[in-house]
């Protein structure tokens, strides 16, 4: 990092434990002095529970109006801010007022599709966008053509926003070293036909008299858990805190992310550190980072799931523990002092 002592304030969305494996690691190096984030309430469906630590302080937007959170951040007297989007019209009145004096950044996860909106934003971005962030960091390469349209580019544009904390996945990889995989295919995932997990229930009903042995086990909550599949060979097990997982993980045979259309999806990164075979959706953008078909997993296509789940059952019994190995290693690619580390490039002056 460089040599100036930061304070860098994150104006959020919805927290997740990820995020804060990375913060707790900007937080703990010598010349951050400070990390604040001012955080959206957790989601209904996925209500993780956070608290505030020594290395970073939590404070719940619904606590601060805009002029209460202009008060917040002239008390911090940040060197840097950190914003998710441009959605919240208090945050983005934040961005505004230090856009010309420090680095502000924006994160966005959205692919480049050329829809009207995401032209409008690009027509307009100079008048709007560009006046209250001179940064941009994105996920992956998915998301950087529509960053680069929005006019970031060179060193004011950065990958790598999303990082799994690994420490619950390192363990599990080690335990999955001993321990026998049985013939359970695992989905964690809210319950939304976005998701693909309606076409996950029926295709694996199907293939379950031809692989009677095997078992799906889903992790997870939304609008259809009242509508889920009810079969012998199909276990729901609701929401599960992150501390909760690492039990389902240990003897997972492969995990398996359908998605329709999903623009990053860390989960995938975690399962990836935890030595899981993958079988994944093209419509996932972590897959770009965290899939090499063939050789840790197989990717599909919308409408190939079926073709890529009777092909895994259909593997030796050797191939999937090779293939646990090769996703350890490139989960392994990212973590919170990459994360933290980008972030000093990009906020640097």
């Amino acid at each position: 990092m460089s040599q100036t002592r930061h304070r860098v304030v994150f104006l959020y969305s919805e927290l997740a434990g990820y995020f804060l494996a990375c913060a707790e690691a900007l937080g703990n190096h010598p010349s951050i002095d400070s990390v604040d984030i001012v955080h959206w309430p957790p989601h209904p469906e996925a209500p993780f529970q956070f608290a505030s630590t020594a290395q970073y302080t939590l404070h719940p937007k619904k606590d601060y109006d805009r002029d209460k959170l202009k008060k917040l951040l002239a008390q911090i007297k940040p060197t840097a801010v950190v914003c998710s989007g441009w959605m919240d019209s208090d945050y983005n009145a934040m961005a505004k007022a230090y856009c010309k004096l420090i680095p502000v950044v924006l994160t966005l996860d959205n692919w480049w599709t050329g829809s009207t909106r995401q032209w409008l934003a690009v027509l307009t971005s100079p008048l709007f966008i560009q006046r209250r962030f001179n940064r941009a960091w994105v996920p992956g390469d998915p998301q950087k053509p529509f960053a680069q349209k929005l006019g970031f580019r060179g060193n004011f544009l950065a990958t790598g926003f999303y990082c799994a904390d690994p420490r619950t996945f390192e363990k599990v990889y080690a335990s999955r070293q001993i321990t026998s995989p049985s013939k359970k295919i695992l989905y964690i995932g809210r319950y939304l036909e976005i998701k693909g997990i309606k076409k996950l229930w029926s295709v694996f009903a199907r293939l379950s008299d031809e692989f009677p042995e095997w078992e799906l086990h889903c992790i997870g909550t939304g609008e259809l858990w009242e509508q889920r599949m009810l079969h012998p060979k199909i276990v729901h097990h609701g929401f599960k805190q992150p501390d909760e997982l690492a039990p389902h993980l240990e003897d997972a045979a492969c995990f398996v992310m359908p998605s329709e259309r999903e623009p990053w999806g860390v989960v995938l990164h975690e399962m990836a550190i935890a030595g899981l075979p993958l079988l994944v959706s093209d419509q996932v953008g972590a897959a770009t980072r965290f899939i090499e078909s063939g050789k840790n997993g197989f990717s599909f296509e919308i409408n190939g799931l079926e073709s890529a789940l009777r092909r895994f059952l259909s593997l030796p019994s050797s191939k999937p523990l090779e293939m646990g190995e090769h996703s350890n290693l490139l989960g392994a690619k990212d973590h919170p002092d990459v994360w933290r580390e980008t972030l000093s490039k990009l906020i640097a002056p």
